[in-house]
């Protein structure tokens, strides 16, 4: 008895805990192993956070090309959190949105890419003047993968020569968290972005779609599960009928026997 209360206790425990964990968002990028991880790990705890998407995305310079993956959650704040600190220690990059920034901040982008790519659009906006305040940045302590370019017509004894090279070199991932201040600069900072190939979300695009698709998924959720929880209700009165019928025809059979 002791232990059924305790166990009751805990989960009454776990249950408000839940209600008063405010939801947040997150973007995590690394190589293909880390994301691998942090999306077992979400799967794991679907409960507790979902996944929004998950991209593989491949950056073709003139001589490389490089990967990286790229993985978006909305969860509890504590999970996420947690699920940040084991992506620091894997070596990858995470960025935190919360729902102050959704409701306060104007025109939010999240950039991701390689460091010395997103140098360039710094500079390149600067230029342009587009304005942009850099609220959040993280970069990865581990490297993405780099390979020369397919495209690239060289000699196979130099091709084998460089792969090695390549495989040894230093790529970090940069990603950050942006507010453009005038709404209408954000196609041309999403175009300076592209053209120095880096991966932008734009988020109250992305959260508005992914909430209207959750809608339509959780209402037919709902009737389902209404749906098996009525069934066997019906399928007793369905039962009863029967046998009511049963029961009537033999006693018009047993009437007319006795006629």
């Amino acid at each position: 008895m002791i232990e059924d209360r305790i166990q009751i206790l805990r989960r009454a425990a776990k249950v408000s805990s839940r209600e008063n964990n405010a939801q947040v968002w997150c973007v995590i990028a690394g190589n293909e192993k880390l994301v691998d991880d942090i999306a077992y790990n979400a799967i794991t705890a679907s409960d507790r956070v979902q996944i929004l998407f998950r991209e593989s995305i491949k950056i073709i310079d003139k001589y490389t090309a490089k990967r990286f993956d790229c993985i978006m959650l909305k969860g509890e704040e504590l999970k996420i959190s947690e699920l940040r600190n084991r992506c620091s220690e894997k070596g990858g990059a995470s960025i935190e949105i919360t729902d102050v920034h959704i409701k306060t901040i104007p025109n939010l982008l999240v950039i991701v890419g390689p460091e010395e790519s997103m140098k360039s659009f710094n500079g390149e906006a600067t230029r342009q003047k587009t304005e942009i305040n850099i609220l959040a940045e993280d970069h990865t302590s581990s490297f993405i993968k780099a390979e020369l370019n397919t495209r690239l017509k060289l000699p196979s004894f130099l091709r084998s020569t460089m792969t090695p090279i390549l495989d040894m070199s230093d790529v970090v991932l940069s990603a950050i968290l942006v507010s453009v201040v005038d709404e209408e600069n954000i196609e041309a900072v999403k175009l300076i972005s592209q053209n120095n190939s880096l991966f932008g979300i734009d988020l109250k695009k992305t959260i508005q779609d992914k909430e209207k698709l959750r809608i339509p998924e959780k209402e037919k959720n709902e009737a389902q599960t209404e749906t098996q929880s009525e069934s066997p209700i019906e399928t007793e009165i369905k039962e009863e009928s029967v046998q009511e019928d049963q029961i009537s025809e033999s006693e018009q059979e047993t009437k007319s026997d006795n006629e």
